[in-house]
């Protein structure tokens, strides 16, 4: 698990793979043949694949072997050796598990169901314990299919017979509300039904089945706002007016002929009734609503961990589930806790986290954890079928690399490189204060600083990168904007966008996995400079970024590659990482940069026991006001003469100083700075110190 996410895993080749072969390779490779699907695995199965043997034979009319012609003794394929640091990857991943762990638990509270609509600071939004419960069930860590085996067992058994009256029960109230003409509007429905129309119009009859044709609907029509928008009109209504514009796929509903409308929307209602009677999609949806109702309980769901097998049987603890002796909310918590159950089996906001550590000097990389992973001996060779679907269809995502494919906006980790534009071009110095005044006036609506409504004052870019000052950097974005005296946004984000080539963040890192294409902000110069706009970065391009930072200006093509011998270990190919380019700019710019990064740290508490230095920089990007905000650390160590940089992100981690705790835990584990056994415990980290989540 620690490692499949950049390894991947091998499999027979596909018709599709071997149709897409060139003429050469085809006459090497067979559809019997051992490929690699994904990670290096795929990216050097040329390198890898050996060379096949061949024997030539006569044989007689009973096919027994009489002669041996010739013979071509098979060859051993290369070796390819990585740039891992096997050790550092294994326990970045175990301190980003318990990292994420701690987070959750401190979120976690015991309520079924919970509006976030209200909060007005997302790091205030909390994680009800009903979407823990369910979680079990739509991550597929439950087999809700077992549920009907003759070897089912009492919590099994009990909860299907709630659910399959619920199931008869749902689908009759669907298409009676879909057969009513005078239904009520959408807005109107209490939010279980809701769910179930969202369920029917986005999910079964646009997305799984096409019945609805997206690319046909005319997102200006007044109807279609009426439904999609404004919530006027009932999903009866919306449907007949599809049908009337031609926006219903008939023959996706079978071979028949239709004479009028009514015929096609009753085809529809008797589409949907067999659908949804075998969809486990919608079974899911089924139990999220039992369960955030009370009517499938936290004790049976957790009492169904035990039947399944998912925890080792013990009886005293599901004796005690069954009964309700033992709390479900402090069943989980303990188990969670001891990382019995873990954040990528809930799959909760946050479930997910990636670090990538890299060599300065050189641009090797040294740990790229995408977390949570996945066991690939289960999918390698022979594959364990189940399980991929389980990884396939999971809520966690886990094939998606939240290392190299995830994106966000970098958030303040961004303000080293909106400092170098505005010193580079002029717009400020090293002695230039700006005020603070925890709003900026010049443009309307007016940004504020993430202090408002205090204000940080007069700050110098040192100050500035220190105390994450937003309005400091909104006059830079604003100055760099300035053309023949004039505010352009345009003028803005070409300077930015260069400045952001400069440090590999326009282009993918060079890692020899699967890697998301940045985006360089097009909008919006004044908030761009602060990390918004529409800046999205991965984890390892901002380790790109902070890797040029720390060794002042070598901009690298970054490698999880050190070397390919061939089978006798004779060298075939050097995989020294290539410098991309040289990031040329004063002394005095770079002590700037690299002082106002050392006073972020020196500001944290938590860094205080550390004996050596630290530079960094936090960020926190808000994606959704009801979703919790992504957390996000940059740095290097020792500040003096860096020998490794990181980058860490925890998606939906509320607040940057949690990926600024786990990133300390790193370099205190590469620089062996406290004993591993104590730094790596197996349980939950504690998440008792946040600071201000406005950078």
């Amino acid at each position: 698990e620690y490692f499949a996410s950049i390894i991947g895993y091998t499999g027979q080749i596909s018709q599709e793979e071997y149709d897409a072969l060139s003429e050469d390779d085809k006459k090497r490779y067979s559809l019997s043949d051992t490929v690699g699907k994904a990670g290096l695995e795929q990216t050097f199965d040329s390198v890898l694949q050996g060379t096949k043997g061949k024997t030539t034979v006569y044989v007689d009319n009973l096919g027994r072997v009489t002669d041996t012609v010739s013979r071509k003794e098979p060859e051993a394929g290369n070796d390819v050796y990585l740039t891992i640091d096997k050790n550092l990857q294994e326990n970045t991943y175990k301190l980003l598990e318990e990292k994420v762990a701690g987070i959750v638990l401190a979120k976690l509270q015991n309520v079924l169901t919970y509006d976030p609509s209200n909060v007005s600071d997302s790091k205030n939004l909390i994680i009800p314990v009903g979407d823990a419960y369910y979680n079990l069930i739509g991550n597929s860590i439950i087999d809700t299919g077992h549920f009907v085996k003759d070897d089912a067992k009492t919590a099994e058994k009990a909860v299907y017979s709630i659910f399959q009256p619920k199931r008869e029960e749902a689908v009759a109230a669907i298409i009676a509300q879909m057969q009513n003409k005078d239904a009520a509007a959408y807005k109107d429905l209490d939010d279980e039904m809701k769910g179930y129309m969202d369920y029917v119009c986005d999910t079964v009859l646009t997305k799984n089945t096409g019945i609805l044709n997206s690319d046909l609907i005319d997102k200006n029509d007044d109807t279609y706002i009426s439904w999609a928008k404004d919530e006027v009109i009932s999903l009866y209504t919306y449907l007949n007016y599809a049908i009337s514009k031609n926006w219903i796929d008939t023959t996706k509903l079978g071979e028949n002929s239709y004479s009028s409308s009514e015929e096609i929307y009753q085809e529809i209602l008797n589409y949907l009734q067999d659908y949804l009677k075998n969809d486990s999609s919608f079974d899911k949806l089924l139990y999220e609503n039992l369960i955030k109702s009370g009517s499938v309980t936290g004790n049976q769901v957790c009492a169904i961990l035990y039947e399944q097998g998912v925890l080792p049987m013990d009886e005293s603890a599901y004796n005690g589930l069954l009964s309700g002796s033992i709390g479900a909310f402090s069943w989980l918590t303990g188990k969670i806790q001891n990382l019995e159950i873990t954040p990528g089996q809930l799959a909760l906001e946050p479930c997910s986290a990636g670090a990538v550590v890299t060599d300065p000097k050189t641009g090797k990389v040294l740990a790229c954890v995408s977390y949570p992973g996945y066991d690939n001996n289960r999918l390698s060779n022979v594959m364990d079928t189940d399980y991929y679907v389980q990884l396939s269809t999971g809520l966690s995502r886990t094939f998606y690399n939240r290392a190299t494919q995830e994106k966000t906006a970098p958030g303040s980790t961004y303000k080293m490189m909106s400092s170098v534009a505005g010193l580079t071009e002029g717009v400020i110095g090293g002695g230039t204060y700006l005020p603070c005044t925890g709003e900026f006036d010049k443009i309307t609506p007016s940004p504020k600083c993430w202090i408002y409504p205090s204000a940080h004052g007069s700050l110098n870019v040192v100050g500035a990168i220190q105390h994450s000052c937003n309005d400091f950097f909104y006059e830079v974005g604003y100055r760099l904007s300035r053309n023949n005296g004039v505010y352009d946004s345009d003028t803005g984000l070409e300077k930015l966008a260069y400045y952001a080539d400069q440090f590999g963040l326009s282009d993918k890192s060079g890692v020899e996995i699967s890697e998301s294409a940045p985006k360089v902000s097009d909008f919006d110069a004044i908030r761009s400079a602060i990390g918004q706009g529409t800046n999205n970065y991965s984890t390892v391009g901002l380790a790109r970024y902070v890797t040029t930072v720390a060794n002042s200006g070598n901009c690298y093509n970054l490698s999880l590659l050190s070397k390919a011998t061939d089978a006798d270990g004779n060298l075939i190919a050097d995989y020294t990482p290539t410098l991309r380019n040289t990031v040329d700019l004063k002394q005095s710019t770079w002590d700037a940069i690299h002082q106002g990064m050392r006073k972020v740290v020196e500001d944290k508490d938590y860094y205080k026991d550390l004996t050596i230095q630290v530079a960094g920089k936090t960020g926190t990007a808000q994606e959704n006001r009801k979703r919790a905000n992504h957390a996000l650390f940059v740095c290097y160590a020792p500040y003096e003469q860096p020998q490794i940089a990181i980058a860490t992100r925890i998606a939906f981690g509320y607040a940057s100083d949690y990926a600024a705790q786990v990133t300390k835990d790193i370099v205190k584990y590469y620089f062996k700075l406290e004993d591993e056994s104590s730094l790596i415990t197996g349980t939950a980290e504690s998440t008792n110190v946040v600071q201000s989540a406005g950078d």
